[in-house]
């Protein structure tokens, strides 16, 4: 199996089994059947006063009415449908898309509100205040605005020539009377004029403004036939009817409908024309009807009329009655250009806002966002003391806004008693981007204070926000940035902690990040859900409602007092639950307690789904070990040289005290198992104590409610103890299992993370010091190299120190002897001679050394830990003698330095010897098989003969002598010479000068 796989499969494995203070068992569930329950949820008021409010924005109701808001009630387990009365006009409007709530308020929003204007549909909101009784108090904004007021004005040139008969020309003022039936509810105004040769103004915008007999104005045109003077008529209607006198508004979009069977009979070009038009902003439609324009030239005239684009500004239709087919055409085009055309130069102002897209109730009011506002710029209404609210965004011109949807998320920041407003735009530049606003001390208008920018695109960041106040003093602490489309190929989802300063301003960067696992969607919903982990910190819940194939989860983590924990405390997955729940924690709201037990609970929302989550309560445990007596007197551990003493050493009190972390109304009835277990030196090979008849070590279970609890138990010495200087170990490790609280529903009490699991006391040996209570030893050491007079080098190979150490005073603690000498020595064993105790023990190590250094020292611990009063110990240090020492003498010297007592260095703890050193040699001098042995002749005959002696050196050791070697022998036999020469010729060169001395003539040696 690929390791990688199984490595990611364990990991997914402990976490979704890692829990803390959660309970997961039996948690309080609402389902009902309705579009979208459980996409939003929040949580107001306590206990039985209180419950949570659950949206269905996409719950059908009665005609065009969407969605409902539910009141559920953790008692009951039950929900039911809230009262809401919506104005006429919200329509389709998705009711509990988002929801807040705040004290003894809430708020539901509905942000989809269809607004129709004229032709056009737009987008708004509305939000509904209630009290915590569920009455409707008011709804915001108290009405929708009114349908925006694009002033446009639109004449009609319509052609009057001889060429279109009697019941085209009605066919074609039918189209004029049906085209302005269409702008019935806007800000619109006509004008007509005819032409052919001639021109007749018909009627102008002020005619057309004080008749309401439109088709009587119409009807009663009559042809004027001739011929067809195009240019001329729309300089005309440029000159003369776009004209403030003629009832032509300032600011009004101008459009000019041109509608004619054929080309242009007059002598004035449209090149003179034309940019006459456009210079007065008129927007041009060029309508050509019947085969005319089937050829170029006629074609080319259409396109020298109309606006540019020119293919979005002609129609062409075969005959007068195709005229009605492009009614709806000319429409849509002619309400574009009216929502392109305004003052501030965007195409949108408020039309599309989406009031209440996210909303947020903080002590200056309600606060909606909407995101739509201006090309989707966005930003917030607040809602506060003054009668208008105040509208807070960028700026309604920034281009780097358009799209940006600021207003998708947004909280407050509270810093010295005074509000500012973080909100997300996450589709700014694509990245996303969070800002800060702040309130202007001396204008009262709202400046962005801070940006912090996104990372990646399509990250959603800022989608959504999350204000933490970590110790709870009324300043926010961190606020927390969703980005929960950031993905990796390890994590899907971000979400990034940036703290708030002292002024209530935030980081520009936010280095610190929490990640889920991939595709997970962490972070798509956060929340403040109170401390509980008992730790007097604020805690979060981050859902990824995308985790686990859909299935959600939901993390907890824990605060800590500059920010969050990194790693979370609690990963709940949505598969735990028998329900088998999708998108589990797509929206989470936290921090209240609805179940009467005085502890936070968590509301998570999944798909048609909403899980009432109960904290538990956490229990602080502290542990006490204390020893009767306090030490273990000697009088326990005289031995007086018995192996088996059974005496009793000292009794253990084990004190368990249980207190409650977090806080809850549950009083004593709070009860909690602890199964613990007590060993004595854990980890020790020979037992020093047991308990009375359970060994070393002893198991035992108590139930505690919040209380002290103590247990004593007797500890024995069962055999005499060799170590009495290091304490004996009294370990403690326990578990708790909490207990089933019936007036909790069953909730189990935990232990907290900071109570240690284990525990320990020393309880140790009674220094045998007389009444002062210090141990003065007398320590005296001497040695002696065991009858060596001569170190020879080379013959001796080991150097035995015979050392003798008495305490003539009192116990004396982790004794030494060290042993400084030169470096030709090196530390090979120790071997204790006799002692006058029954136990007694001395083991040696020598410290490593460099080739450079000239000396060494060797350290002996003799009889650890207690060298006993009166104790004498004789032992033989034995070193290793190195053949290349190079000394005429050598001086070990062993001494006693301080004790653990304390007591100075004496006289007597210091020896020094020296030991003369001679060098062993071994030189052979032999004679070899190639001398001569013999000669004969005689004393008449007179001849010579060679005689010749080979002899050879050698020396054994590996040192360098000097050698001299001296050859005696006869010359004269009876008076006779016999040796008449000499000379020594060695065979090879010696190592070494090999001087050879002959007396009374030499021979000839051989010295190889």
């Amino acid at each position: 199996m690929d390791p990688l796989p199984l490595l990611l499969y364990l990991c997914a494995v402990l976490a979704r089994s890692r829990g803390f203070s959660v309970e997961v068992e039996g948690p309080i569930t609402f389902q009902e059947a309705a579009a979208g329950f459980g996409q939003s949820v929040v949580q107001f008021g306590r206990a039985s006063a209180g419950g949570l409010l659950v949206g269905a924005p996409l719950q059908m109701g009665d005609v065009n009415e969407t969605g409902k808001v539910y009141k559920c009630d953790p008692g009951s387990g039950q929900c039911q449908k809230i009262l809401i009365q919506r104005p006429p006009d919200a329509m389709k409007m998705s009711l509990g898309l988002s929801l807040a709530a705040r004290g003894s308020h809430l708020l539901a929003c509905g942000p989809t509100v269809h607004q129709t204007c004229g032709e056009n549909m737009y987008v708004k909101g509305y939000c509904f205040l209630l009290d915590q009784n569920l009455q409707q108090l008011q709804h915001i904004p108290d009405s929708l605005p009114e349908c925006p007021k694009h002033p446009t004005d639109i004449v009609f040139l319509i052609d009057g020539s001889g060429s279109i008969d009697y019941h085209n020309f009605e066919t074609m003022k039918t189209f004029v009377i049906e085209v302005i039936r269409r702008f019935r509810g806007t800000d619109t105004l006509f004008a007509l004029t005819q032409f052919s040769s001639t021109f007749e103004e018909h009627f102008d915008f002020n005619k057309f403004e004080s008749t309401h007999d439109i088709d009587s104005l119409v009807r009663q045109v009559r042809q004027l036939r001739d011929y067809t003077y195009t240019a001329t008529a729309i300089q005309k209607v440029v000159r003369e009817l776009f004209v403030s006198r003629k009832g032509s508004r300032d600011g009004a979009a101008r459009i000019l409908i041109v509608v004619t069977d054929g080309m242009k009979n007059d002598y004035l070009q449209y090149s003179a024309v034309i940019p006459e038009a456009e210079r007065a902003g008129i927007i041009r439609y060029a309508i050509g009807v019947g085969d005319a324009f089937s050829q170029y030239h006629a074609q080319r005239e259409l396109h020298e009329i109309a606006s540019n684009p020119t293919d979005e500004h002609i129609f062409q239709v075969n005959d007068f009655d195709a005229l009605q087919g492009i009614q709806n055409q000319l429409q849509e085009k002619i309400f574009a250009i009216e929502g392109t055309q305004s003052q501030s130069g965007s195409s949108f102002q408020l039309e599309m806002s989406q009031d209440g897209f996210s909303s947020l109730l903080s002590p200056d009011g309600p606060v909606l966002g909407v995101v739509g506002a201006y090309d989707w710029s966005g930003g917030i209404y607040l809602y506060g003391s003054s009668r208008e609210p105040s509208f807070i965004n960028v700026s309604r011109t920034s281009g780097d806004m358009e799209d940006a949807y600021l207003g998708y998320s947004v909280q407050v920041v509270t810093s010295q008693g005074r509000s500012s407003y973080v909100v997300g735009a996450p589709r700014h530049n694509h990245i996303g981007k969070v800002i800060l606003f702040r309130q202007d001390d001396k204008h009262g208008g709202w400046r962005m204070e801070t940006e912090v920018l996104g990372e990646q695109v399509g990250s959603y960041f800022g989608g959504t926000l999350c204000t933490v106040d970590l110790d709870r003093d009324g300043n926010t602490d961190l606020v927390l940035i969703g980005a929960p489309m950031y993905h990796t190929p390890l994590n899907g989802g971000r979400v990034y902690i940036c703290p708030i300063n002292q002024q209530g301003v935030m980081q520009k960067t936010c280095s610190k990040t929490l990640q889920g696992q991939v595709f997970g969607r962490f972070g798509a919903s956060m929340s403040e859900i109170g401390d509980i982990s008992g730790d007097r910190q604020m805690d979060v819940a981050i859902g990824a409602p995308m985790e686990n194939d859909n299935l959600g989860a939901l993390y907890i983590f824990h605060g800590e007092k500059k920010g969050l924990s990194p790693q979370y405390r609690q990963r709940i997955e949505g598969s735990l639950f028998p329900s088998r729940l999708h998108y589990f924690g797509q929206a989470v709201s936290g921090g209240t307690d609805l179940t009467g037990d005085g502890l936070p609970d968590i509301a998570v929302g999944a798909q048609g789904q909403v899980l009432l989550l109960r904290s538990r309560p956490v229990l602080k445990v502290g542990v006490s070990i204390s020893f009767q007596p306090s030490t273990i007197p000697t009088s326990a551990f005289d031995c007086q040289g018995q192996e088996q003493l059974n005496t009793e050493a000292s009794r253990a009190e084990v004190c368990f005290t249980v207190t409650k972390s977090t806080m809850d109304s549950l009083g004593n009835r709070i009860s909690s198992t602890i199964q613990y277990s007590l060993a004595l030196d854990p980890g020790r090979t020979k037992i020093r104590a047991a308990f009375d008849s359970t060994g070393p070590v002893l198991s035992r279970e108590l139930q505690l409610s919040i209380e002290t609890r103590c247990e004593t138990y007797q500890i024995m010495l069962p055999l005499c103890p060799e170590d009495t200087v290091t304490p004996i170990t009294l370990r403690l490790n326990y578990t708790l299992t909490g207990e089933p609280i019936i007036a909790a529903g069953r909730l189990r009490p935990i232990l907290s993370e900071d109570s240690a699991p284990v525990s320990a006391g020393l309880l140790p040996f009674q220094k045998d010091c007389g009444t002062d209570g210090r141990c003065d030893d007398q320590l005296e050491i001497s040695f002696n190299f065991s009858g060596l007079s001569t170190l020879v080098v080379g013959v001796t190979p080991e150097l035995n120190t015979t050392v003798s150490i008495q305490n003539h005073g009192e116990n004396s603690y982790s004794t030494i002897v060290q042993f400084f000498y030169p470096a030709a020595l090196s530390y090979r064993r120790v071997l204790l001679l006799q002692s006058n105790r029954r136990a007694m023990a001395v083991r040696c190590s020598s410290a490593v050394g460099s080739e450079e250094q000239t000396q060494r020292n060797s350290t002996c611990h003799v009889n650890h830990p207690i060298f006993w009063s009166g104790a004498e110990a004789v032992f033989i240090a034995t070193f290793d003698v190195s053949s290349e020492a190079v000394s005429s003498h050598l001086s070990p010297l062993p001494s006693a330095p301080p004790s653990d007592n304390g007591g100075p260095i004496t006289e007597h703890m210091i020896h020094r010897a020296e030991l003369p050193v001679k060098y062993g040699i071994f030189i052979i001098l032999t004679s070899l098989e190639e001398s001569t042995k013999y000669v004969n002749f005689s004393k008449e005959a007179g001849t010579r003969v060679p005689v010749t002696h080979w002899y050879e050196v050698k020396n054994l050791r590996q040192r360098s002598v000097p050698i001299s070697v001296t050859f005696q022998f006869p010359v004269e036999l009876s008076g006779v010479r016999v040796w008449d020469a000499s000379e020594v010729v060695p065979s090879k060169v010696p190592a070494s000068p090999c001087p050879c001395v002959c007396e009374m003539g030499p021979v000839t040696p051989s010295l190889p």
